[in-house]
């Protein structure tokens, strides 16, 4: 298979000549993959869990007990992701399913005690990361960023739903 011509120059960076938008998606990818906590080998290696799965056990620790669906909605993962990380957890004890009187074929997950003991672990851990990241921000810009991500979120929710994206 025929390769494209090769450039005769280099970029300095990645996204030198990306517009505004694009620039910012990316920015955004990136800083997430790089502050998710499962991504952190030391912390797959202490803890035992991936980004997906500290996800769900995070969302189950401020949620309580509710349904894969619930947790795809809040977390914004695929829903085969989600249950990928549910069976795993569930494999591990760390999480149980409980029935649903509402959706019998839909039950709520929760965490076992070994589940919670875990987050009990590993979110001291987590919230100190989270703040060693964005330690090089002051409060101002720390609730600022916060804001217009919020705002970004909202519209992007949005605008997916308008357009069917």
């Amino acid at each position: 298979m025929p390769l494209a011509p090769i450039p005769r120059w280099t970029k300095t960076q990645l996204t030198e000549d990306m517009s505004p938008a694009v620039h910012i998606s990316y920015q955004i990818t990136i800083a997430a993959n790089l502050m998710a906590f499962g991504s952190s080998a030391s912390n797959v290696r202490r803890f035992g869990v991936r980004t997906r799965e500290w996800r769900v056990l995070g969302c189950l620790n401020q949620m309580g007990p509710t349904t894969a669906a619930d947790i795809v909605r809040l977390v914004r993962q695929d829903k085969g992701s989600v249950s990928r990380a549910i069976a795993g957890l569930e494999r591990e004890g760390l999480v149980a399913k409980i029935p649903n009187k509402v959706h019998k074929n839909s039950p709520h997950v929760w965490l076992t005690d070994k589940g919670m003991k875990l987050v009990e672990r590993i979110y001291p851990v987590f919230l100190q990361q989270a703040e060693l990241f964005t330690g090089v921000l002051s409060q101002r810009e720390k609730h600022e960023l916060c804001r217009l991500l919020d705002k970004l979120k909202v519209h992007v929710e949005l605008v997916r739903a308008e357009q069917g994206i």
